[in-house]
């Protein structure tokens, strides 16, 4: 039996190996996602801050900053892109707004007409079963 473990310990290693380099490589993929929208929202926070606690000047250069690296970078673009899609789809479920009378009258109208389709079945059958 003690054979028979080692030769499956070696036959088992490698796969573990690489299953295990797939874990640490996603694991630093994702630590590397997570910091970079974290980033993006301390860099809100801190544009957000800028506004009332610093001078003026600091938040003008703050905000300079981010314009240039947006003209330069188109890294720096997609992912501001990103970012503000993701931030305002929450939003954007809800607009524009759907009226709910009109949603209660069509539901109320679909469940009338579902229910003249499960009648009628049901009288066609039972003209079935008397001609039967």
């Amino acid at each position: 039996m003690s054979a028979a473990r080692k030769a499956l310990r070696v036959a088992v290693f490698p796969f573990r190996a690489a299953w295990f380099l797939i874990l640490i490589a996603n694991f630093l993929a994702l630590s590397a996602v997570t910091l970079f929208f974290a980033s993006f929202v301390a860099y809100g926070i801190a544009l957000a801050i800028s506004y009332t606690f610093l001078p003026a000047e600091w938040t003008q250069a703050l905000w300079q900053w981010a314009a240039d690296l947006y003209a330069q970078s188109s890294w720096f673009k997609a992912a501001i892109i990103a970012f503000f899609t993701l931030l305002f789809l929450p939003i954007l479920r809800f607009w524009p707004a759907r009226d709910s009378v009109a949603d209660a009258a069509r539901e109320r109208e679909i469940t009338q007409l579902n229910d003249d389709l499960i009648a009628a079945r049901q009288q066609e059958q039972r003209r079935a079963r008397l001609r039967a």
